[in-house]
């Protein structure tokens, strides 16, 4: 693997304002990508296209809210207008609010859902239009510890996770004739800034570090094309094997 082994391929980055997905946004472009990048917040995605572009690579932001199905088709119809392909697609955008089962309200349960779940499912089935007929892409769901193991107070996010576990595998196997390869990762712990808002006392020495996530995503993107990971977990070295 060179250090430019994407280079012409196109990758649409979900939540990529911050986090996770700026992150992962500057390694594809650094790997030789032209990333298109999807947000809420317009002043968080200007920054992160400035970073892309230092990298030397074209950055198109997409000011995107994924819970919602017909700006999800513009975020791919707007990469289809500039670059007429999507080689690549991860599903990072996600959030979280917590609360014991018998408090939690029924508007925290769907915002799980909405973000986390159907957000995923309305990204990829966009851009699984544009894929399908060329018979080839990667698309790469960002999951969560919390979907493969409970935690007190996380009902619905672990619900919403381990959801999309389960879609991510059911779309690698409907998605296998048309050679279009699908991950997920699960990744415990990162300090990032949604975790300090949910967990703003703890201690986060060595969290996973969103670079990490970044470079996994990589990682899978640079698997030989006779094999599939179908799952990678990634835990902090302090925490218990799941």
């Amino acid at each position: 693997m060179t250090d430019s082994f994407l280079t012409g391929r196109v990758a649409v980055v979900t939540g990529a304002g911050r986090g996770i997905g700026r992150a992962t946004a500057i390694t594809l472009a650094q790997a030789g990508a032209d990333p298109v990048i999807a947000a809420r917040t317009a002043s968080e995605l200007e920054e992160t296209a400035r970073e892309v572009e230092s990298a030397g690579r074209f950055c198109l932001p997409v000011v995107t809210d994924i819970t919602d199905e017909a700006a999800c088709d513009r975020l791919i119809d707007r990469a289809l207008e500039r670059f007429g392909k999507i080689d690549i697609l991860i599903n990072n955008a996600g959030a979280a609010r917590f609360g014991a089962v018998w408090d939690l309200s029924t508007a925290d349960f769907d915002f799980n859902l909405d973000v986390n779940l159907r957000g995923t499912f309305f990204c990829s089935r966009a851009a699984l239009r544009a894929m399908m007929p060329r018979r080839s892409g990667h698309i790469v769901n960002i999951a969560s510890s919390s979907g493969k193991k409970p935690y007190v107070s996380q009902g619905a996010y672990c619900a919403s996770k381990a959801a999309v576990i389960s879609l991510s595998k059911v779309m690698a196997l409907e998605l296998r004739p048309y050679g279009i390869r699908v991950n997920v990762i699960c990744p415990g712990g990162v300090d990032t800034r949604m975790a300090e808002e949910i967990h703003p006392t703890r201690d986060k020495t060595g969290w996973i570090r969103a670079e990490d996530v970044a470079g996994a995503v990589v990682y899978l993107l640079s698997a030989p094309s006779n094999i599939v990971l179908d799952e990678l977990v990634i835990r902090r070295f302090e925490s218990e094997p799941m």
